[in-house]
């Protein structure tokens, strides 16, 4: 069943269906409901109104904007915290570049990530409370034992 289309249909087919779509045209432009498209501007927005002026007290622009206060300081770095950065920096340029301290690249990078470990571990200890800080008494009391 194979049957190949006839070429003289197709154009016959496009060409009543143009005949059909300018007829459909011309008579929706003989009972005038077709707009000159694009000839004719869209109508135009009404105008905004002008605004009122209304005596009173003048107002500062200033006073309808909330002005944060400024912020506090950055706490200062402590000793340990400079210790575990150094340590983390350290093995970064032991890893990129270790032979700005007289390494070669084979030792480098073992180094460099040892370097990163360590600093990483001393800042992460360094979190944990110690115990004799959760105590806030300083004696035995255990409070009542059962």
């Amino acid at each position: 069943m194979n049957r190949e289309p006839d070429e003289s249909c197709g154009d016959d087919a496009s060409r009543s269906s143009d005949d059909e779509f300018d007829r459909i045209v011309a008579a929706w432009r003989d009972e005038g409901s077709v707009p000159d498209w694009p000839d004719v501007p869209p109508p135009a927005a009404a105008p905004d109104p002008p605004p009122v002026h209304r005596p009173g007290p003048a107002e500062s622009e200033d006073d309808d904007h909330y002005h944060p206060p400024e912020p506090p300081p950055l706490p200062r770095p402590g000793p340990p915290a400079v210790v575990g950065a150094g340590l983390i920096i350290l093995g970064i340029v032991l890893i990129a570049v270790p032979e700005t301290l007289g390494l070669s690249s084979l030792y480098g990078l073992p180094l460099g990530l040892l370097g990163i470990a360590a600093g990483l571990t001393w800042l992460v200890m360094r979190m944990w409370p110690s115990h004799e800080a959760d105590d806030p008494h300083d004696g035995d009391d255990d409070g009542a034992v059962l």
